[in-house]
């Protein structure tokens, strides 16, 4: 039985992603407060909630972190100006926090068998395909994010360890396919190229969305 952590259960997506797993046998941990059936509860303490691991499984295969804040007044544009507080707010919730949980969990990534690392994002921060004139704070703190992503893939992929990067796409994709979709993203390989070991996928970091399109930075 393979383990999976996801990182909170606060939205539907969250929980529909844990019934997800859980539904396809494996053993889900997840930080929360709220009972699903089949899911293990932990603390939202990180730590404690590693050890809580460590203490019964001792690893982790999959890796989800959920993080994915936003707020209302993240409003302002370049005209009406920035909200320093509230570019440092998001950006705390969205970096920081989910940079200082994959430290807490990582003793468990590695002595788990997928070593696969999963986070949240949108294409509302893509460099290359952003529209927006609003909201700054988060889609600055999801381009500093993917910018972490970077730097750990290429750390990371050498020891076989792999990432998914996933935008669940609110508001067009209902929860549950949004949810659906994610599982199969996260738990699938990408496969090799021409059956060509040199054209692995998997070493590259793909960003893909719930209507299983490819996105650029």
């Amino acid at each position: 039985m393979k383990i999976a952590l996801i990182t909170g259960i606060k939205k539907e997506f969250d929980k529909k992603l844990a019934s997800a797993f859980a539904r396809e046998n494996y053993r889900v941990f997840a930080m929360g407060s709220e009972k699903i059936d089949g899911i293990t509860l932990l603390c939202e303490d990180q730590k404690e909630a590693a050890a809580a691991i460590q203490k019964d499984k001792g690893l982790i295969d999959i890796y989800i972190d959920v993080s994915d804040e936003r707020s209302e007044a993240d409003s302002f544009n370049v005209r009406s100006g920035i909200n320093d507080k509230i570019m440092r707010e998001l950006y705390d919730a969205n970096v920081i926090k989910p940079m200082s949980m994959l430290e807490a969990f990582f003793p468990l990534l590695e002595a788990g068998g997928t070593k696969r690392i999963c986070f949240l994002t949108s294409v509302q921060a893509s460099i290359n395909e952003a529209r927006g004139t609003e909201g700054y704070g988060y889609t600055m703190a999801k381009a500093a994010l993917h910018n972490f992503l970077q730097i750990t893939r290429n750390m990371l992929a050498p020891k076989g360890f792999t990432i998914r990067s996933y935008d669940p796409v609110q508001q067009e994709v209902s929860p549950e396919a949004a949810a659906e979709a994610a599982f199969n993203y996260f738990t699938r390989r990408r496969g090799i190229e021409r059956d060509d070991s040199m054209r692995d996928d998997e070493t590259n970091l793909v960003f893909r969305d719930a209507y299983g399109r490819q996105h650029a930075w």
